[in-house]
């Protein structure tokens, strides 16, 4: 039998192991032993590059990628979008970005090349009001986008590069407006708007006034056949005014040298100056001037004239509006911009001195004076 105190020690030791609950063992007897954690960090990234990974392996190539990737595709495509349309691809998916933009360079010749998207004639329906003569005579309306029309010629804007059909476009006497004649010996009549001026103006053939009968007779202007006669024949008093002024050029009036001239004429003393007939003009040649006195001028015009005795404006409508492809977006803003442009330089310049030279803000260029000779003075030509 074994001893009375080794079946004491026994029983004891018995007795403690009862009371343990599972697992719950002596801490001097089975010590516990901290888990080895991984990094939470590294478990991320090891699962994103396996996802990446089986992604790349299992998804196909795109077939839209492809299209566009080919550039004979892809111009067909974009002459059929507008710049809206073009936009909205191009924030689709920075795929279709990197395709059809591969370089900078690449978005400039691509606006080119879309479908003029409408907003110039938009615009021209915003300020453009139409007389109460337009329903009392049954008059008919053509302001259509050249991108819903054969036969009008489209170019990309010389701003933004968009491509701008003639109808969206700014030009210096739009006509829009056709009324039929009540007999058949005689001529229709015309009407349009002068630039983006709200007033309609009646608009002469060279017939109505017998000036050049070798010319042919204005027809109604017909989608695809028969174009607006913009920039043509002449000008008379707004519908809306009852005033007088003698009917003007408007090819002569697009050619009046802008530095030595104004449109303040004709100089009849029973027509007050400018006459009603130019005054829409006229507004618009008269903001572009602003005067600076020699200290005054901008640094950057000062540099431009460096080695000339006279930088001479040489500005004309012609030039400034017809000459370059502008949308009429790109109009608005840039008189937008003139307006605001040295606002305490339009009657003297800033600094109070009255000695200061009339400048245009389109070329920076001296505007002459009518009793200055204009001989003495040496003309540098710019683009």
């Amino acid at each position: 039998m074994a001893p009375p105190s080794a079946c004491h020690t026994l029983t004891a030791n018995s007795h403690q192991l009862k009371n343990t609950h599972d697992g719950d063992y002596p801490k001097t007897t089975y010590p516990k032993v901290p888990k080895r954690r991984r990094s939470r960090g590294g478990l991320v990234e090891m699962r994103k590059k396996y996802r990446k990974g089986n992604l790349v392996a299992q998804s196909p190539r795109c077939p839209l990628l492809e299209v566009f990737q080919e550039y004979g595709l892809l111009e067909n495509i974009l002459s059929n979008l507008s710049s809206d349309d073009l936009l909205a691809l191009l924030l689709s998916s920075k795929s279709i970005h990197g395709a059809i933009v591969p370089q900078s360079g690449s978005l400039e010749n691509l606006l080119g090349r879309l479908s003029c998207s409408g907003k110039g004639v938009k615009i021209r329906k915003k300020y453009h009001k139409k007389s109460c003569f337009f329903d009392a005579y049954n008059c008919t309306e053509h302001v259509t986008c050249g991108a819903t029309q054969n036969g009008v010629e489209s170019k990309p804007c010389v701003k933004c590069k968009v491509t701008t059909c003639d109808e969206c476009r700014i030009h210096c006497v739009y006509q829009s407006i056709f009324e039929k004649p009540c007999e058949d010996d005689e001529l229709p009549n015309f009407s349009g708007f002068v630039m983006l001026s709200s007033s309609e103006v009646p608009i002469l053939s060279p017939h109505h006034l017998a000036v050049d009968q070798s010319e042919p007779y204005w027809q109604k202007p017909t989608a695809g056949l028969v174009a607006p006669h913009h920039d043509q024949g002449f000008i008379d008093i707004p519908c809306d005014e009852d005033s007088y002024g003698p009917p003007e050029c408007v090819e002569r009036l697009l050619d009046v040298d802008l530095g030595q001239h104004n449109l303040a004429g004709p100089g009849s003393s029973s027509v007050a100056a400018p006459s009603p007939v130019l005054k829409s003009l006229h507004k618009v040649t008269e903001r572009r001037k602003r005067w600076f006195c020699d200290t005054c001028i901008p640094s950057d015009v000062e540099k431009r004239r460096e080695g000339c005795q006279m930088y001479t404006c040489q500005c004309s409508l012609r030039s400034r509006f017809l000459d370059r492809w502008l949308c009429l977006r790109c109009y608005e803003a840039e008189e937008a911009t003139l307006s605001t442009a040295f606002p305490n330089h339009t009657k003297h310049c800033s600094c109070g001195q009255q000695s200061g030279r009339e400048t245009c803000l389109w070329c920076w260029g001296e505007i002459l004076r009518p009793d200055i000779d204009h001989n003495t003075h040496a003309v540098l030509h710019t683009n």
